[in-house]
């Protein structure tokens, strides 16, 4: 090999910086894209998985929609929401590319507001029950997004999450939101909106928890996502599940939860005193660290499958009477996580 020139080699070394950033995240999607290939090869269960708060450069973020496209693809997701603020116009690009979708994220009183499913730009009222309620007859899905705050400094105040009270009995929250974090999603802000999410759950309402990276670059993708049950793969099916719960979000592992035919966001109606069996399977092709059972914000079961890439089995419940769930957390080796929506069980 011809030796290089110091101009030749100093144009090397800046082609190598100007690249190394990209071909890092590259690999790193290429890496995690795969271990959930390989996981879905050991699971008895189909889903698809996708992002439902992502932002281009129709608003605050520095990605097209074709640039997210590209990302999307090495990311191996399914399906993908470009949800950007205070409009919609992004669609006109998204409508290019298979299972590419478009919704929006305007602010409300006490919080932003996801939506999911409504072609025309909303305009707030800045009534957070109001707008919640009027998206959902307008025929859209509406969630909360990070309802306790984001990484890094930003944290909501009491009464802004006290303000969930207002939203009635069904609603949907992100669980693990990304926002400004590559690689590892989760942080303190998930923690708390955890906690936030068992709060209500107790109180007998149903909320359904959810995972987006709210990426406002693209090399955020696919870091933390949202599995759904349906079928076919469609933009109506995908919104169907999330209204039904049928959906966990995650990092890497996979999980599913079942009890007398019910799966999760399912209500199973049971009399007090009953017994019945949850069944739950979790998988990671790096290996599985540890499982919990979650009861009515309690862990009731600690499961150590010692390493193994699945965990499966039934568990004997009993049914105390009143307003009752179960969900599921599943830790693999490396601490990548993933929350199953829960199962409820309300007196008959």
């Amino acid at each position: 090999m011809p030796k290089l020139t110091r101009k030749e080699r100093l144009k090397q070394i800046a082609q190598r910086r100007a690249t190394y950033t990209t071909r890092v995240f590259m690999l790193w999607k290429d890496v995690m894209r795969e271990r959930v290939q390989q996981t879905s090869k050991i699971v008895s269960f189909k889903f698809y998985r996708g992002d439902l708060h992502y932002h281009s450069t129709y608003s605050d973020g520095v990605a097209t929609v074709q640039e997210t496209k590209e990302w999307v693809d090495r990311a191996g997701l399914d399906f993908f929401f470009v949800t950007d603020h205070g409009t919609v116009n992004q669609k006109r690009i998204c409508q290019k590319y298979e299972n590419l979708w478009w919704g929006q994220e305007p602010g409300t009183q006490y919080h932003h507001l996801g939506i999911l499913g409504l072609d025309r730009k909303y305009t707030p009222k800045r009534d957070l029950a109001y707008d919640y309620h009027k998206v959902k007859e307008l025929g859209a899905y509406p969630f909360i997004p990070h309802p306790a705050g984001w990484f890094p400094t930003t944290r909501y105040s009491d009464e802004q999450k006290d303000a969930l009270n207002l939203l009635g009995d069904e609603f949907a929250i992100e669980i693990i939101n990304g926002a400004n974090q590559v690689f590892d999603c989760f942080d303190i802000t998930d923690e708390m909106s955890i906690e936030l999410w068992d709060k209500h759950l107790c109180q007998g309402k149903r909320v359904t928890g959810l995972g987006n990276t709210d990426a406002h670059l693209p090399q955020g993708i696919g870091d933390v996502w949202t599995a759904v049950f349906c079928e076919p793969l469609t933009k109506e099916n995908v919104i169907d599940a999330l209204w039904k719960g049928h959906c966990f979000a995650s990092d890497a592992p996979l999980v599913n939860i079942a009890l007398n035919g019910a799966r999760m966001g399912d209500v199973v109606y049971l009399p007090a005193g009953a017994s019945a069996g949850l069944h739950y399977e979790c998988a990671d092709s790096r290996g599985i660290a540890e499982i919990r059972i979650i009861k009515d914000g309690e862990c009731t079961e600690n499961i150590s499958p010692s390493g193994d890439v699945k965990a499966e089995n039934t568990i004997d419940i009993r049914f105390d009477g009143g307003k009752s769930y179960y969900r599921l957390e599943c830790f693999a080796l490396d601490q990548r996580r993933a929350y199953s929506n829960p199962i409820y069980i309300w007196e008959a």
